[in-house]
């Protein structure tokens, strides 16, 4: 993660040198621009289909079977990367690439299967890199208002996945990484998702999660039905090129003092 971070912010300050001089007359540049993200994911599903009896816990509290109504199932998780926009020359569509650090995860109730007093939620987290492929659209001129709506596809290669328990009958937490097999190293999910200035909102459906459907322990399988979830990323999207500096005058004067360049569109 520390490395990962490292060259995330690398790509920020190269980038932001690259398009201080900001784009001539006659060039394509303006349409081309990097773009620095920060935001965050929230997940209030639970990952699953429905009940799945063969799930069960040995606790000290008895048996438990994971439930269908699981309650407030939140589940905070962060975005951190660098996009790449391409805006075509209509001046209405573009095109969104780029490279992220995400943080998602789901969780599940458990309840003992005899008198259903006890319970216990299992929390299970992931960290990705994640590549979004994504088509802009909007009504104005995208590149100068940052206003338009963007639908694609976004693909994550999880390095890490854990579980957390806790159980309603104790303070004390448990938790562990998961095992390789136990994990899917690609999710895929399809995103819908609106920008205003530097503001934005997804809509992520993952179509398979971060864990192994097919993982088996003894006879059961504990992920079998565990499918997609909805996750819903709220971020800031900071554009890198002259659209910073002609908008914010801090960013104007710190693009003149380094190039020493009038101000224009």
């Amino acid at each position: 993660m520390k490395r990962l971070s490292i060259i995330l912010f690398a790509i920020m300050a190269f980038t932001l040198n690259a398009n201080a001089q900001g784009p001539s007359e006659d060039s394509k540049e303006e349409y081309r621009y990097w773009s620095f993200l920060l935001g965050l994911n929230h997940s209030f599903g639970g990952g699953n289909s429905g009940d799945n009896n063969d799930v069960m816990l040995h606790t000290n509290k008895g048996d438990m079977y994971r439930t269908k109504g699981s309650g407030f199932n939140y589940v905070p998780g962060f975005q951190i990367g660098m996009l790449y926009n391409i805006d075509l020359k209509n001046n209405k569509t573009g095109i969104l690439t780029g490279l992220e650090v995400t943080a998602y995860g789901f969780k599940h109730a458990f309840e003992d299967v005899k008198t259903s007093k006890y319970t216990l939620k299992e929390t299970y987290r992931a960290m990705s890199v994640a590549v979004p492929l994504l088509f802009k659209f909007g009504t104005q001129d995208i590149y100068r208002e940052m206003q338009y709506f963007n639908i694609g596809v976004r693909a994550h290669y999880n390095i890490m996945a854990q579980r957390g328990q806790k159980a309603s009958w104790t303070s004390q937490k448990y938790g562990e990484k998961l095992e390789a097999d136990a994990k899917n190293n690609l999710s895929v999910s399809a995103v819908l998702g609106v920008n205003y200035k530097m503001l934005s909102l997804d809509v992520d459906y993952m179509f398979m999660n971060f864990v192994n459907p097919d993982y088996t322990i003894g006879d059961k399988k504990p992920f079998n039905h565990v499918k997609g979830n909805i996750y819903i990323a709220t971020s800031l999207k900071m554009p890198l090129p002259r659209w910073l500096s002609v908008h914010n005058w801090q960013a104007e004067k710190f693009r003149r003092k380094l190039h020493g360049t009038e101000s224009s569109y």
